[in-house]
């Protein structure tokens, strides 16, 4: 019975030991970016995540020691540039009111870094941020990034043309946000969307789906993310910056 609990004691430490270096390797080559919608009291859409869930997963990468690292860093990164250490994106689409009032006082606790895409018609619209607060978030707030979600095609019938023009023409009216980053409205991408993107100087831009890690090797204008949904436990959390997908 001694030797059966040592001979399985040495497997478990195997197996650990197994565990922890694919995680290590794993960050070298990969990063997992989240992707976030509403945070509020009581989330209805699927996508949304309540504030106490949203509390408990920025206390767990802080606890075991993640960086979050801006746009900019992850950019660097993607280019060559080594960061040691576990490293995670934390993205929000639509630029949701929640955003400045829940989200950010959070972060702030943590000193996480963060980017907020921002859809253009929806500023001052109820729910949605107000020109005063990105103006405050981009004054005050130097591990925050407000980038660009689309002026309108969000919120209008386009997102599914094949219209460079559309994109184009779209990109044009946010010219003097000088947004640097882009992501798509639905995920929805395709040639001539990634040409207007490049004519207008965005660097990367974000997908929604399939739900995968991304690597040095992802074109810029195709990066994947790991969106955070509503019936995601603590352990579907953990598991999701943890384990490569």
């Amino acid at each position: 019975m001694k030797k059966f609990l040592i001979i399985l004691i040495l497997i478990l430490s195997l197996v650990i030991i197994e565990t922890l270096m694919y995680i290590k390797l794993s960050f070298e080559s990969s990063i997992p970016i989240l992707a976030y919608h509403d945070v509020i009291e009581n989330p209805i859409n699927e996508t949304d995540v309540s504030i106490a869930n949203f509390e408990k997963q920025m206390k767990y990468l802080y606890k075991h020691n993640y960086k979050t690292l801006s746009l900019d860093e992850f950019y660097n990164w993607k280019k060559g540039k080594k960061i040691e250490g576990k490293k995670v994106v934390l993205t929000f689409d639509d630029g949701k009111e929640s955003f400045y009032k829940t989200v950010v006082p959070i972060l702030k606790k943590y000193n996480f870094k963060a980017a907020v895409f921002v859809i253009g018609t929806a500023i001052n619209a109820d729910n949605y941020l107000t020109y005063n607060q990105i103006q405050d978030l981009k004054d005050n707030y130097k591990n925050i990034s407000v980038e660009a979600h689309s002026y309108n095609l969000h919120m209008g019938n386009f997102v599914t043309s094949d219209n460079y023009d559309i994109y184009n023409s779209d990109m044009q009216i946010e010219k003097e946000c000088k947004y640097k980053y882009y992501a798509y409205p639905f995920g929805i991408k395709n040639d001539n969307y990634i040409k207007a993107l490049k004519d207008n100087g965005y660097k990367m831009a974000f997908m929604y789906s399939p739900s995968k890690w991304t690597n040095k090797r992802q074109n810029n204008y195709e990066i994947t993310r790991v969106p955070i949904y509503k019936n995601n436990s603590l352990l579907k959390f953990i598991i999701k910056v943890n384990i490569k997908i």
